[in-house]
């Protein structure tokens, strides 16, 4: 199995950014994807990205081995595609944790496949490849025809739903966020780049979920000094895999969200004039949702 650095750019480059996520979150809920961050069409790429984020959020769509679906939107060749879970993070569980759906179809005695190497991330900063052996196929998206959709009730979390599975324990990650697919153009010999795409180039992407995964957590409070409201004081969380950082508002308040779960976290307050005032919390499935007030001398 090999590994391709994470910096090194697709052989064909890449269109200019055409759709970047700002303002609310699409939310699918569930194991779902809620957000897409940013969207680079590669060449032959467009179709589906007027509906964009929604037609990559929430589940498959798939129409069996002999068909490929239609509601995907393709990313063109060396295209690539960032999405993010914000409502809860995909966890290192027993087998695979991550499932994402393309619409590979049966053809002859081949699939026929768009195939894409898949990165994940814990805080959208620092990317890890899912390792694949390009002679097979394995450990890239877009080999396996998808078999569920909402009409049959098939669960899609299920194996022989279709989809391709990845396991967190093969990339040295408990959790992550952040999924980025990127459609493998010419680094790898797939059947879609023997055929004229049109408007459907490269990897065709349906959905993707968390097949292990776990609510979120906030941490919530107040910063005062002999009963009045700080604003504008630094406020710093650690215990996850970064430090965060605020400032207090209105009434002294801060929050940190989207926190990890069965982690110790601790948040600091820090002022000139003041001395540091620092508390500390564990958040389980049973507390997420925790207050802490901190009182500085």
């Amino acid at each position: 199995m090999k590994k391709r650095s994470a910096r090194i750019a697709p052989a064909v480059a890449l269109a200019c950014l055409v759709w970047t996520a700002s303002g609310g979150v699409a939310q699918a809920g569930g194991p779902w994807l809620d957000r897409v961050r940013a969207f680079e069409p590669g060449v032959s790429s467009g179709f589906g990205a007027d509906r964009l984020p929604g037609i990559v959020l929430g589940r498959p769509q798939g129409l069996g081995p002999n068909q490929g679906s239609v509601d995907v939107v393709s990313l063109g060749h060396g295209g690539r595609i960032v999405a993010s879970f914000d409502n809860n993070a995909v966890v290192d569980g027993e087998g695979d944790d991550l499932v994402i759906f393309e619409n590979a179809f049966v053809t002859g005695q081949s699939v026929f496949t768009e195939l894409a190497f898949v990165e994940v991330s814990a805080d959208g900063r620092e990317w890890v490849e899912f390792p694949y052996d390009a002679s097979t196929g394995k450990g890239l998206a877009g080999r396996t025809p998808v078999m569920s959709n909402a009409i049959n009730g098939r669960d899609p979390l299920d194996e022989a739903s279709g989809g391709d599975r990845f396991d967190l324990a093969d990339v040295g990650l408990e959790f992550v966020r952040y999924v980025r697919i990127t459609d493998a153009g010419s680094l790898i010999d797939d059947l879609g780049n023997h055929v004229f795409p049109g408007t459907k180039g490269g990897f065709d992407l349906d959905a993707a979920a968390a097949i292990h995964s776990t609510n979120l957590g906030c941490i919530s409070g107040t910063v005062s000094h002999a009963g009045e409201a700080l604003v504008g004081v630094r406020v710093r969380l650690s215990g996850d895999a970064s430090t965060r950082r605020r400032r207090t508002g209105v009434g002294g308040k801060y929050r940190f969200c989207r926190l990890r779960p069965g982690l110790d976290y601790s948040v600091t307050a820090k002022a000139p004039g003041y001395e540091n005032a620092t508390e500390g919390a564990y958040l389980d499935d049973a507390q997420l949702r925790v207050r802490l007030d901190l009182f500085m001398n």
